[in-house]
């Protein structure tokens, strides 16, 4: 694997996205529980749908070596057609979209996801987000009645900001308070809170270069010079 993480050229084939990849199934094995066939938390019910890129496929690798998908319980989805044929020839046992998620989300492949890696590499603060976020209530909303819980993990370039003179904490903060507002009355027992996903106070050291976990962000670089990553984990019910 290489050493940097690459947002522009889509290279994160590293090992501190790998540990990242491996964060979302531990805490899915950790917090979920009803997505799950059983306590032993081996085998999912439901279907797991990943945006693809070029390294979606690693994704993959590590829910099958781990044994944990259902039968033909995978999703990819690429913008690309001819990535996703690609795809689909190499393993048609599986589910795969062409287009964008956001104009895709009644595709049939779609109808049993319960876990959804939105690892898009998109800059916190894009204008667009709270759009395209908005329309991710309804894929949000169909897991949770089918299942009862619903698995988010979304990635996003934290350290992009700074060249629109902003805050990484306070961007951080915005992007907690989006998701929040985004998913209002989504929840069938409570409401998220902007200090459920980033305890308050947290923008101070998200500024003075932190890196770990922070209340239900991971954030992680893949080189000492490279961009911080801000990975949200969070198991709706």
């Amino acid at each position: 694997m290489t050493s940097l993480s690459n947002r522009q050229s889509d290279v994160f084939d590293n090992p501190a996205k790998m540990a990242c990849r491996e964060g979302n199934l531990r805490v899915l094995r950790a917090a979920a529980f009803l997505l799950w066939h059983d306590g032993d938390r081996s085998r999912l019910r439901c279907d797991w749908c990943e945006l693809m890129g070029a390294t979606g496929l690693l994704t993959l690798d590590l829910l099958e070596r781990q044994g944990v998908l259902a039968p033909g319980g995978f999703v990819g989805i690429d913008l690309d057609p001819a990535r996703i044929d690609g795809f689909r020839q190499g393993r048609p046992d599986l589910k795969w979209v062409a287009g964008n998620l956001y104009e895709r989300l009644e595709a049939p492949e779609l109808a049993n996801v319960g876990i959804l890696n939105l690892d898009e590499y998109g800059e916190f603060g894009n204008r667009s987000a709270q759009v395209d976020f908005d329309l991710i209530r309804g894929l949000v909303k169909r897991g949770l009645d089918s299942f009862g819980e619903f698995a988010l993990f979304w990635n996003q370039d934290l350290d992009a900001v700074v060249r629109r003179r902003q805050d990484r904490g306070r961007a951080l903060r915005r992007h907690a308070d989006m998701v929040c507002e985004a998913l209002k009355g989504c929840l069938p027992r409570r409401e998220l809170t902007s200090e459920m996903l980033l305890p308050e106070g947290s923008e101070k050291e998200i500024d003075s270069g932190f890196v770990g976990v922070v209340g239900a962000f991971e954030i992680y670089r893949g080189s000492i010079g490279g961009h911080r990553m801000a990975n949200l984990r969070v198991i709706l019910r």
